[in-house]
């Protein structure tokens, strides 16, 4: 009889694991999920525009989870867009598991894009903000 309450016990514990898997991302997205590496900044000052390999710098570790929210280390985006552009298909961002944000996040003043501006191919990607800002991205393998 305790055989076959453990014998329960296990198969109730591995059938809770399957549930614990993200689902599959939508297909709009399906290319940009995973963790990223940023490479290079881009943006305008006056008339100049200008570019900063980031390839070499600390980072925050950066990623695009299944439903589409972006992390850095972990953290929800304290002032995240809503909507993405993602190789010219929209796709909105609608958080389908439990967000943690920082505790700095309640010292920030948002002024978020809207939208956001992705382009991928492959293990590249580019992020352009509503502000001009491009940010260039690999794939982490």
């Amino acid at each position: 009889m305790n055989r076959l309450i453990l014998l329960l016990l296990l198969a109730l514990a591995f059938t809770q694991c399957k549930r614990d898997k993200d689902p599959e991302p939508a297909p709009e997205i399906s290319g940009i999920t995973g963790e990223w590496h940023m490479v290079e900044t881009r943006y305008q000052i006056g008339d100049s525009t200008v570019v900063k390999n980031t390839t070499n710098d600390e980072q925050r570790a950066f990623s695009i989870r299944f439903d589409g929210v972006m992390l850095y280390d972990g953290y929800a985006s304290c002032c995240a867009a809503s909507e993405y552009m993602v190789n010219g298909k929209p796709f909105t961002v609608v958080p389908l598991k439990d967000l943690s944000y920082d505790l700095n996040c309640a010292l920030v003043d948002c002024m978020a894009c809207p939208t956001l501006t992705i382009t991928q191919t492959g293990d590249d990607m580019t992020i352009e903000s509503c502000n001009g800002m491009v940010t260039k991205y690999v794939r982490k393998k």
